[in-house]
């Protein structure tokens, strides 16, 4: 009985020796594995940085070429600083993407069953978007299956593809982004607004058609995108929404030309100021007419200073200041007099010499 006892004890004595013998050889070949990967992902990384710097004409290539352990260290890296950079070194690090066929893996899951694997893609996509425009082949597919996720059931596929959209897009994708704000599955107006701003100048037709269509917070979106994007070809439809019959479209529109800035708009932002029955609508044209800073505009805004109400009448003090001497001899004008129309000019200059650090130079 002793010697079986002793045997068993004999076997469990040995059986525990080989598990830890067992559980250290593991732990010195995981050790090993961890460390040669942190080697090969810090030597990656050295060429990921050259790739974007531009320092080393070679440093692309070697990158797409490193072995599937080093990329796999290293991709995530490619692609942080994707979203962090601009111009030549986006293109750069798109190509060694491209190479690699990570691009057009994107654009294969992008027509795959599972939500996830599209909202991955459609990442990939968004992140190489501004190269992939010009990309012949590529940019006309991603954009091909970026317009298919618009529709998707899952939010976040939807939102993933607008944020890509915006970044690879064109005026096809312009007007199918407006669209989704009345689409069953739609998606949040500002998501829609940024990426409109990105795709920028070829946005504005779309954006001068709906400013004219859909309900008034939609076309006043509108409105206040063609003011973002800033493209003088928005101008006709900007002018035509001063007319607007709802007030937050005209305000919107108004606030549209000032950031514009041309001086072509001042009559129409003029009549505005004399004209409109609303003080927010107003006063957002007299804001414009001070950006636009042409001396013009100087009757209207003495005419709103003098005989506005509150809001107008100090937004049009404002905006005289910025009409040089024209507008400050109207505000010196004012001031003279009593009143609110002289109370808000003596304001406006009084602010201006305080700016200028105490003296009216």
């Amino acid at each position: 009985m002793r010697t079986v006892a002793q045997a068993v004890l004999l076997v469990s004595a040995a059986w525990a020796a080989l598990c830890l013998l067992a559980l250290g050889v593991t732990r010195v070949v995981r050790n090993r594995r961890e460390r040669a990967l942190r080697d090969a992902a810090t030597a990656a990384r050295r060429l990921v940085v050259e790739t974007a710097g531009g320092e080393s004409p070679s440093a692309g290539a070697a990158l797409a070429a490193l072995d599937r352990r080093s990329w796999q260290a290293v991709e995530p890296a490619v692609t942080r600083l994707l979203s962090r950079v601009k111009g030549g070194a986006h293109r750069a690090l798109t190509d060694v993407l491209v190479q690699r066929g990570v691009v057009d893996t994107a654009l294969t899951h992008a027509d795959r069953p599972r939500s996830l694997r599209r909202a991955r893609a459609a990442t990939l996509l968004a992140l190489t978007g501004p190269s992939l425009r010009t990309d012949p082949v590529r940019g006309p597919e991603a954009r091909r299956v970026l317009h298919g996720l618009l529709e998707h059931r899952s939010a976040t596929v939807r939102e993933t593809a607008v944020r890509a959209l915006g970044r690879l897009g064109d005026s096809v994708s312009a007007g199918l982004l407006l669209a989704t704000l009345d689409a069953p599955r739609s998606v949040a107006p500002g998501l829609v607004g940024d990426a409109l701003v990105r795709i920028g100048p070829a946005s504005v037709q779309a954006l001068a058609a709906a400013a004219e269509s859909g309900d008034e917070q939609h076309r006043a979106l509108a409105v206040e995108l063609l003011g973002l994007i800033r493209d003088r070809r928005a101008l006709p439809a900007l002018s035509v929404a001063l007319d607007d019959p709802a007030a937050m479209v005209r305000a919107a529109a108004a606030a549209a030309l000032g950031r514009v800035g041309e001086p072509a708009a001042v009559p129409a932002l003029a009549a505005t100021v004399r004209t409109d029955p609303s003080g927010r609508v107003v006063a957002a044209a007299a804001e414009a007419l001070g950006l636009i800073g042409d001396e013009s505009a100087v009757p209207a805004l003495e005419q709103i200073l003098r005989h506005g109400t509150y809001r107008p009448a100090h937004t049009a003090a404002r905006a005289l200041l910025r009409l040089d001497r024209p507008g400050r001899g109207a505000l010196t004008d004012a001031a003279r007099g009593s009143g609110a129309a002289g109370a808000h000019a003596r304001e406006a200059l009084s602010s201006a010499f305080d700016d200028r650090g105490g003296s009216d130079r």
